[in-house]
């Protein structure tokens, strides 16, 4: 099938791209490789005139990201191999948010003078786009589906066969094909112009991470990265943090003045810290760098200060703390109560105009309607900076789609709805 073949290709890219780098670095496997989203419709260079470094911030909110767990496998039984059971997926949620909330009495607290609590927390998705319950996690058995996804883009390859609008959720993929402890994980990064973010690669709008199965959660794998961290380090990088070596070289910066400067990364977990370019000791504790994960426990207060500023201000980051996928559906409906009071969608099945009726004298002000389709890619977009009420319409674009999602955004709510067209 196709689809095996572009797999093929792309691993075998993978492969050589992750043994070129051991090669050259002579210490562990390549963690990740790191992609970042570019959307100038939205993007208005919101830090040009912050300072180069970010400055650290003290509040005391608590920021809330729904994950969706694509577990692509072979067509193993749930929890055998690569189709990894909800218990494991389950354990991987609790690593995350022991890890970014320094949580006493588990393996992601630290007693550093620099370390913090990010207060940021992951849950699995509780309602799916189209207003459905959900438990955040969904199988997809890729020897059923032949993949005509053939433009050599990683992310919107395993997209096609699952994905969730990346404004609402953060996608997770578990994938089979990766060799274990060659490459364990990517990620794309967040639309921002925090310092630092010009290094990153610029692929196609596909949004989120991607975890080689067998590093997916704890496991008795035998291997350095078998406790769930390569997780934590990828949404490091999806939440806009760089390697703390920043790049090769003692003049590379990862821009957080609290991680000391090092000119490479380090790998395994020396008893005796090498020291990093200033003599300090080098941070091999931080989870950005690349040493085995039962040496990971820390998240610098310099760190937690630029994730906190990409989930204010970034958009696919910000959107995530008010998403619908963080709400109890209705036992009813399968649509939280408060979207449900606010707008009706009709019809649907829909030809080519659809429209919107503003529900029971909802008021809705400054808002932004946007089309998706099942990769992600917008469509239309359309913003009403007035008050609305009564109804619009909108004349559907021309495409060969056969399922979008259509989104509505404004001051105080964050609606999805699921189009079917005819």
């Amino acid at each position: 099938m196709k689809g095996f073949k572009l797999t093929g290709i792309l691993l075998s890219a993978l492969i050589i791209y992750a043994q070129d780098t051991y090669a050259q670095k002579e210490q562990s496997p390549e963690r990740c490789s790191v992609e970042i989203l570019e959307d100038q419709d939205k993007f208005e260079n919101w830090l040009r005139d912050k300072p180069s470094k970010v400055a650290r911030k003290t509040n005391d909110k608590i920021y809330k990201i729904p994950a969706v767990v694509h577990v692509l496998h072979r067509g193993e039984p749930v929890g055998e191999e690569n189709n990894i059971s909800k218990e494991r997926i389950e354990a991987q949620i609790r690593i995350l948010n022991e890890d970014f909330r320094r949580k006493e009495g588990t393996p992601g607290f630290n007693t550093h003078p620099d370390g913090g609590d990010a207060r940021i927390e992951f849950v699995l998705a509780k309602t799916s786009p189209d207003g459905e319950p959900t438990d955040g996690i969904i199988r997809v058995d890729m020897t059923q589906f032949e993949n005509p996804t053939d433009d050599g883009i990683i992310f919107n390859y395993y997209a096609y066969y699952s994905y969730w609008n990346p404004e609402d959720y953060l996608n997770i993929w578990t994938v089979p094909d990766w060799p274990k402890d060659v490459l364990l994980g990517m990620a794309t990064g967040p639309i921002t112009d925090l310092p630092g973010g010009d290094t990153f690669e610029k692929p196609d709008p596909t949004d989120g991470i991607i975890i080689n199965a067998p590093h997916f959660g704890p496991s008795d794998m035998k291997s350095d990265h078998n406790l769930g961290r390569t997780a934590t380090h990828e949404i490091g990088h999806y939440l806009g943090l760089l390697h703390i070596w920043g790049a090769v070289g003692c003049d590379k910066d990862d821009y957080c003045e609290d991680t000391p400067p090092q000119n490479k990364s380090h790998g395994g977990c020396p008893a005796g810290p090498p020291l990093a370019c200033d003599g300090r000791p080098a941070m091999i504790e931080n989870y950005m760098d690349y040493t085995a994960d039962r040496c990971m426990n820390i998240f610098t207060n310099d760190q937690i200060s630029r994730m906190h500023t990409v989930l204010e201000n970034s958009p696919r980051r910000k959107s995530l703390l008010t998403s619908p996928g963080l709400n109890d559906p209705s036992p009813v409906t399968g649509i939280p109560e408060d979207h449900l009071k606010a707008i009706i969608v009709y019809p649907n099945p829909v030809s080519d105009k659809i429209n919107i009726t503003f529900n029971g004298g909802q008021v809705i002000n400054k808002a932004e309607i946007t089309l998706y389709n099942l990769l992600g890619k917008k469509l239309l977009s359309t913003y009403y900076d007035k008050i609305l009420t009564g109804k619009i319409t909108l004349n559907l674009p021309t495409t060969q789609e056969k399922i979008l999602f259509l989104k509505l955004s404004s001051e105080k709510l964050n609606i999805s709805r699921k189009l079917v067209l005819k």
